[in-house]
């Protein structure tokens, strides 16, 4: 098992250019992942990609995610940060830039955490 920050280095290596163009590492996801990279709220969670998505976990595990932590989706130059559980497909919010939806999870995951 990779640690968190062990996690993001292979997710940004896995998704620099250049990428083939049948690839699934689309530029909307390299943007997003390299801006949440940078984010430290982000940073400080364990990342991983699913269903052309970004998800996070407080867990350790992946098999331990029980945190309903919201996703960012990166699609056709939209992202949408999508509420938990993600299969229901509730948009929090909406930009055609990541680092504005990189900003709203980071602080929607902020302001969960210290009203809990």
């Amino acid at each position: 098992m990779r640690s968190r920050e062990e996690e993001w280095n292979v997710l940004l290596e896995e998704f620099k250019p250049p990428q083939p163009p049948d690839s699934l590492a689309t530029e909307e996801m390299r943007e997003l992942i390299s801006a949440a990279s940078e984010n430290p709220t982000l940073r400080s969670l364990y990342p991983a990609v699913s269903m052309w998505s970004l998800t996070f976990s407080e867990a350790d595990l992946l098999q331990d995610v029980e945190d309903a932590l919201p996703a960012i989706s990166a699609a056709d130059g939209e992202y949408r940060v999508l509420a938990w559980p993600h299969t229901k497909d509730i948009c929090l919010f909406l930009t055609s830039d990541p680092a504005e939806a990189v900003e709203f999870t980071a602080e929607w995951i902020a302001n969960r955490e210290s009203s809990g």
